[in-house]
């Protein structure tokens, strides 16, 4: 598999292309896939691996895709903004995307620092910068998120892409807490041009939890806004669902 690969399952309806230029993340996020993903044990899951010889491979990756329309995510393994080492990696690789005329997007816990280092390259192109942010409780997130940059820094990052003319999008998943969810869906949803929403997978709880209730009142929410639901919330559709 070449660094820009063709996802599957869950993710696949996220991005049509992604690409790791890292695996592993200083976030620390409770909830993080990885470990189970890369099957190694939560406490040997690094920080941060930089992949050998990125950029190059990159560039054999683009160039075989030139004037591709899909979207490229940055990315599923890792944060592509979670250090300065890893945006000046995107630094680098984002002037190989745009020379071959590709499409990207990013997901970030860190949107200040994508516009700090990216804000320019993002706007020129009309790439979307997407934003992890499925808490409003900044006690939440320093629970679940210790290493991620506070709420409020991440709703500031989306008023300032908005005015930059650059795409937003927002990732209401996973969701460990309904109502906190909602609450920040709430904030989020006039802020961001596409909402993504989907639930907790394989995680202890989850099984309890009142998705159907959930996914009705998102919807209440979003209303006619764009935005995409995943499959395994839609899964609730139509079964009955009361308040937590």
């Amino acid at each position: 598999m070449g660094l820009i690969y063709e996802p599957k399952g869950r993710a696949r309806e996220y991005s049509p292309l992604a690409c790791n230029l890292a695996v592993g993340c200083e976030h620390r996020c409770l909830y993080c896939y990885g470990p189970a993903v890369f099957r190694v044990a939560p406490e040997d899951w690094p920080r941060a691996r930089f992949k050998q010889n990125v950029v190059q491979q990159f560039t054999k990756d683009a160039a075989k895709l030139i004037n591709d329309p899909r979207d490229i995510l940055f990315s599923f393994a890792s944060d592509p903004y979670m250090n300065e080492e890893s945006a000046a990696l995107m630094k680098q690789v984002l002037p190989i995307a745009e020379q071959c005329k590709l499409r990207v997007q990013v997901l970030t816990k860190n949107p200040s620092r994508a516009l700090e280092t990216s804000g320019k390259i993002l706007a020129r192109n009309k790439w979307k910068l997407g934003v992890t942010l499925i808490f409003l409780s900044e006690k939440l997130r320093e629970e679940w998120e210790p290493g991620a940059t506070p709420i409020s820094d991440r709703i500031e990052a989306l008023h300032a892409a908005r005015s930059m003319g650059i795409p937003t999008w927002v990732s209401i998943e996973p969701v460990v807490d309904i109502e906190d969810a909602l609450r920040a869906l709430r904030v989020v949803a006039p802020i961001a041009d596409f909402l993504k929403v989907g639930k907790l997978n394989h995680f202890a709880g989850e099984k309890d939890m009142d998705w159907a209730y959930f996914l009705r009142e998102a919807r209440a929410i979003i209303g006619d806004h764009p935005h995409l639901i995943k499959d395994d919330l839609l899964k609730f559709d139509h079964i009955p669902g009361g308040q937590p």
